[in-house]
């Protein structure tokens, strides 16, 4: 015995845009999520750097051809801020 099913399935806009809707979050979730572990996972394939070789950990005195400049090393000068 055999018997015939129909379905019947229907699909309004906002199914269309919620399946959208759907893919942009799953895209925008994933590239945050690479984002904050981009360093584990170019360690985990062999390309990162380790942490004792890094050069923003290693103590090494400004020369003229580093991008920090003198004067960001000085200490802050205090701005007029209004006294509330």
């Amino acid at each position: 015995m055999t018997s015939l099913n129909t379905t019947l399935a229907y699909l309004d806009a906002g199914t269309g845009s919620l399946i959208a809707q759907i893919l942009v979050g799953g895209f925008a979730a994933a590239g945050v999520a690479i984002k904050m572990y981009w360093k584990r996972i170019k360690r985990f394939f062999g390309r990162g750097e380790d942490d004792a070789e890094s050069p923003v950990t290693a103590a090494s005195p400004v020369t003229a051809a580093s991008p920090v400049t003198a004067a960001s090393t000085e200490t802050p000068v205090e701005r007029d801020t209004p006294k509330l």
